[in-house]
């Protein structure tokens, strides 16, 4: 059995969506409609009632909206950065995809008890990122999108060459950086020796 099932979301959760990620009007139609069924899918599929109730992570006070917006936002700055100074030619509209889309699994990966995040079943079957692969394929998602959302998390086997990936690297783990130092746990940076 699938851990989520593919909804089509009401005008309202489509609005919600654009509020929650404003960036998402600058994708296509297509690109967009099918960013936003795969975000109302995943918290549908959830246990929380709706995106801005989805913590960033474990112990973490910020959403995860927040964090996803901070990635957007470093990934696009990194991406006028890499442009203008070093010539890379990068497409926009895929990187603010993969951007947008990167954490896409986390709804199904923790629920909130008590105050407490907890790791749900399917977290400990399915590596952070290849759920939310999974989803995409079935939307009809493009595979360089797929791939980089699949493959992002720090401890997947692989990584793809293309420039957008490593963008996302560094302005996920900024922006993850930012938020775990407030909390208990240790920051990626110092997790490198």
């Amino acid at each position: 059995m699938k851990s989520y099932k593919i909804v089509a979301p009401t005008d309202a959760e489509r609005t919600a969506l654009l509020e929650a990620f404003p960036r998402m009007t600058e994708l296509s139609a297509e690109l967009r409609d099918k960013a936003q069924v795969a975000w109302a899918s995943m918290v549908a599929s959830s246990s929380f009632a709706e995106i801005g109730a989805v913590p960033f992570s474990h112990g973490s006070k910020a959403r995860l909206i927040d964090h996803t917006n901070d990635v957007i936002e470093a990934g696009l700055a990194l991406h006028a950065l890499a442009e203008s100074r070093w010539g890379w030619e990068v497409d926009r509209e895929r990187l603010l995809a993969i951007l947008l889309l990167h954490d896409l699994d986390k709804p199904l990966l923790m629920r909130r008890e008590n105050g407490l995040d907890i790791d749900t079943p399917v977290s400990s079957r399915i590596p952070h990122g290849v759920l939310a692969g999974l989803m995409l394929a079935e939307l009809g998602v493009g595979e360089e999108i797929i791939a980089a959302v699949a493959t992002h998390a720090t401890h997947a086997p692989l990584r793809g060459p293309d420039p957008e990936v490593l963008i996302l690297h560094y302005a996920d783990l900024f922006s993850a950086d930012a938020e775990i130092q407030l909390t208990d746990r240790m920051p990626f940076f110092r997790r490198c020796r």
